[in-house]
């Protein structure tokens, strides 16, 4: 570059005019002193989120090792610990719907009938019935 198409301080006009146009104070703030607390406390506080932190994942870590523990000293598989659950549960009855009172007196009575049961046995099973119907 050729040094007369250089602009220097000495090529601008100084003219005297010193308006404040309102967006930067004539005084410079001495700042607040809350962030200059947060500021100078920020060390301590990031130390204090990473020990938080390294607190939160060991004891992840801690949990899921007891938790493999148990399933292990279960006799089960904590890999496929789940799909076994929901085996075991789909084919039990624990979700099958409950078998209304009518149904179990007349499954009762065919047992008396083919001489499974006694009249005994089928007076008081039909007793305990009708109490745990009527208990709800």
């Amino acid at each position: 570059m050729e040094a007369s198409s250089m602009i220097t301080a000495e090529a601008i006009p100084d003219t005297g005019d010193n308006t404040s146009f309102g967006y930067i104070d004539a005084t410079p703030s001495t700042g607040s002193t809350f962030m200059d607390a947060m500021f100078s406390a920020m060390p301590i506080i990031m130390g204090a989120v990473v020990v938080l932190f390294i607190a939160v994942i060991a004891f992840i870590i801690y949990a899921q090792v007891r938790n493999y523990r148990k399933i292990k000293s279960a006799g089960m598989d904590p890999m496929t610990l789940e799909s076994e659950l929901k085996t075991k549960l789909v084919q039990s009855n624990l979700l099958a719907p409950k078998e209304s009172l009518e149904a179990k007196l007349t499954e009762l009575s065919g047992l008396l009938t083919r001489g499974v049961i006694t009249n005994e046995e089928y007076t008081q099973a039909r007793q305990d019935l009708l109490k745990a119907w009527r208990q709800g």
